[in-house]
Parts: structure tokens; C-alpha cells; sequence
């Protein structure tokens, strides 16, 4: 009997070592019951929350090259503020101040080239940029920024010739008269104005003597135009736009895709090849030159086709509005061979986001006020005094009227 609870006290010894033994190894968390004569310690198991990380989506610009994409994501991690370093940005720019907030992860680029260059348009939700490759890489040079209260469109007054010469195919477009001349201004506010100029005003070529202005092309090229209406605006004009009789068809047409036009009136012009009934149209290419050459079926004559050029000007604008600022990109690049231009790439690009970017609807469109007469055997147009006060209107990029 002795024997036997020898044997009981050695097992319960050994039992108590193991249990001290894998206490000791892994500590319990315990819950301790105390009484008079003992305590018992109860073993539970630990679960821990999974870690968490804050996980920052990739920046991604569908269409654009990642030298392109890198110069974004740089330019938003500095107007967020979550970067000191200041991205290369254009003067208009360059005073832009960092707004925290959530910025946009991905965008889409539309990527073309113009006269050598490489040309952009960047849409980042309501953000716009634009930028431009010439060779050197890629920098910002304007856009629209709502959170920052901010857009910049090249500068502003814009100011700029679009001239349409009457060069047939076959013909030098930048060596042929002038037939169509029309300064475009925007102020980069949403506001601007066209003014029209009759073909046969009578005004001073410098360097040649008193022509009608249409004759500056064909005697000068388009320095000398440049140069004819800079005088004869008092105008600060950055440059010109010039096209043919082919070149106005492609463009209008096959780049531009056409656009619809309200007629004034019903007209049958046999010599431009202009037949149409009042109202809505759609225009073309061929379409959209006979309607701008109309002249001698129109009340007015060459007053009222220089307001119909404008008013041809203003449907394409609205055209390309309709479309998007993305459009602008493949149509500078589809424009190319038709187009004589002194504006950079990035002048162009600017301009036109300016054009996008304005009230259509409402832009002035006006002709110079003057009376027919003769200058020798030469039907001439004499341009009124007005014209002074109009060129004055325009020198901030509008028409106040």
C-alpha cells in the first residue's frame, strides 16, 4: 500500500514538471479563480488583425509616351503639394500655387505631330494641359486647372491673320492674291472677335506703295501681308494661317469632317458653284469654298462675302468645339500639308484650346466699314474712318462693341 502511493505522489510530480515546463514556454493568457484551499489557471489562444497598408493606385496616361506620363505625374505631385520640385511650366504658369487635395491617378492623352514637333492635349478629369516635344522633350505650355483657379491659353490678346489665297491646284497657296482676310482675336477669357477685310481695300503695301491689300501675297508672300496688316491695324499680330483653294477643301472636309452652317439665304451663285436653300446645312469641303466665294448674287457684294467667310470660320471653330479638345492634336497633324503658317507648333496648339475654349455663340463677327471707288482703272474699296475705332476695340483680344 505504501508502495502504491509512492508511485501516485512520483506520477504527479512528473505531471506538475511537464505543465511548468509548457507554461513556461508559452505564456497563457490566464484567468486566476483563488478560493481557501486552491487555483486554477485556464489556457486561451491570441488572434491578431491582419496588418493594413494604404495602397496608392499607378499613375496612367492612356496615348501618351512615358516621358510624357512622367512629366505629369511630376507636375501633380508638385500642385498637390506632396513634392517641393517644381515642374518646367510656361510663365502664364508659373505662379501656380500647390492645393492639397486628391488628385486624379489616370487620364488620356491625344499625341500628334505638327511641322516637326510632337503636339499634346492631356485630359485629367476637369484638368487640361497642354504640352509640346520640339525635340528637346516634353514641357507643359498652358491649360485649365479648376481646383487652382486657373487657365492659360499662350498668353492674351491672341491676335492672328487667317488669310485664304485664290491659288488653284497647281498654284503656289503662299504666292497667289489674298482673297480672304480675316484677324481673329481671343482675349483667353472665353471672349473674342473676327474682323473681316474686304479683298479690294486700298491700303499701303510697305515697301511697294498704295495696292489693294489682296495684292501684299502675291507681290510679298505672307511676310509681306504680315507685315501690310500689322500697318494697317496698329495691331501687335503674332502670326498668320494660310491656306488654298485645295488645302480649304481638305481641311474643311477630310480633316475637320464638315460642319453645319446656317444659311442666311437662298442662293444660286453660278460662278462659285454656290446653290443653296435657306436655312440648316451641312457643309463639306467643296461645299464650304463655294459658299465663301459667293459674292455676286450676294446683297453687298464683297462686304457680305467677307462676313460669310467669318461666319464659315466660326461653324468650323464650333465644329472642332463639338468635337473636343483632344481633336485638336490629329487635326494640326491632318492640316499639315495643306497649311503655311509663322506660328510654333505650340503657338498653334495654344490658339487653338484658346478657340475651343470660348464663347462661340456670341462672337462677334464684323467687316470693315468702307465705300467702293476707283483708283485708276482698278475697282478699289476705301476703307471708312470707323475702322480705326474697330482695331482699337480689338487690341485686348474682343469685340466690346
Amino acid at each position: 500500500m505504501d508502495l502504491m502511493k509512492r508511485s501516485i505522489q512520483i506520477v504527479s510530480v512528473f505531471t506538475a514538471l511537464v505543465t511548468a515546463a509548457c507554461a513556461a514556454a508559452v505564456p497563457p493568457t490566464t484567468t486566476t479563480t483563488t478560493t481557501t484551499s486552491t487555483t486554477t489557471t485556464t489556457s486561451t489562444s491570441t488572434t491578431l488583425p491582419p496588418a493594413t497598408t494604404t495602397t496608392i493606385p499607378p499613375f496612367t496616361l492612356e496615348g501618351a509616351p512615358p516621358e510624357l506620363t512622367a512629366l505629369i505625374e511630376k507636375f501633380y505631385e508638385y500642385s498637390s503639394g506632396r513634392s517641393a520640385e517644381v515642374p518646367p511650366l510656361p510663365e502664364g504658369m508659373a505662379g501656380l500655387t500647390p492645393v492639397e487635395r486628391e488628385t486624379p491617378r489616370s487620364g488620356n492623352a491625344s499625341v500628334a505631330s505638327f511641322h516637326g514637333q510632337t503636339v499634346s492635349t492631356v485630359q485629367m478629369d476637369d484638368d487640361l494641359l497642354l504640352a509640346v516635344d520640339d525635340g528637346s522633350g516634353w514641357r507643359i505650355v498652358g491649360g485649365k486647372l479648376p481646383a487652382h483657379d486657373m487657365h492659360y491659353w499662350g498668353g492674351s490678346p491672341r491676335l492672328v491673320a487667317v488669310i485664304g489665297s485664290d491659288a488653284r491646284p497647281g498654284e503656289d497657296q503662299a504666292w497667289s492674291r489674298g482673297d480672304s482676310l480675316h484677324i481673329i482675336g481671343l482675349d483667353g477669357n472665353g471672349r473674342g472677335g473676327v474682323v473681316g477685310i474686304p479683298r479690294d481695300s486700298f491700303v499701303n503695301v510697305p515697301g511697294i506703295g498704295k495696292r489693294k491689300v489682296n495684292a501684299a501675297l502675291s507681290l510679298g508672300g505672307p511676310d509681306k501681308m504680315l507685315e501690310t496688316l500689322r500697318q494697317m491695324t496698329g495691331l501687335p499680330i503674332e502670326g498668320f494661317v494660310l491656306t488654298g483653294f485645295v488645302g480649304f477643301q481638305e481641311m474643311f472636309g477630310n480633316v475637320l469632317g464638315g460642319a453645319d452652317f446656317e444659311v442666311p439665304y437662298s442662293l444660286a451663285d453660278s460662278a462659285s458653284g454656290a446653290f443653296f436653300n435657306a436655312g440648316l446645312q451641312y457643309l463639306h469641303g467643296p461645299a464650304a469654298l463655294s459658299l465663301a466665294r459667293a459674292r455676286k448674287t450676294l446683297p453687298g457684294g464683297d462686304f457680305t462675302r467677307s462676313s460669310m467667310q467669318g461666319f464659315v470660320l466660326i461653324a468650323a471653330a464650333g465644329a472642332v468645339q463639338a468635337k473636343g479638345v483632344s481633336s485638336v492634336p490629329p487635326m494640326m497633324q491632318g492640316a499639315d500639308p495643306w497649311l503655311t503658317t509663322n506660328l510654333s507648333p505650340e503657338q498653334l496648339l495654344t490658339f487653338s484650346a484658346a478657340t475651343v475654349n470660348t464663347d462661340l455663340a456670341s462672337l462677334p463677327n464684323i467687316v470693315l466699314p468702307g465705300r467702293a471707288g476707283r483708283s485708276g482703272s482698278s475697282s478699289v474699296v476705301f476703307i471708312s474712318d470707323g475702322a480705326n475705332a474697330i482695331w482699337a476695340d480689338l487690341a485686348d483680344g474682343r469685340i466690346d462693341g
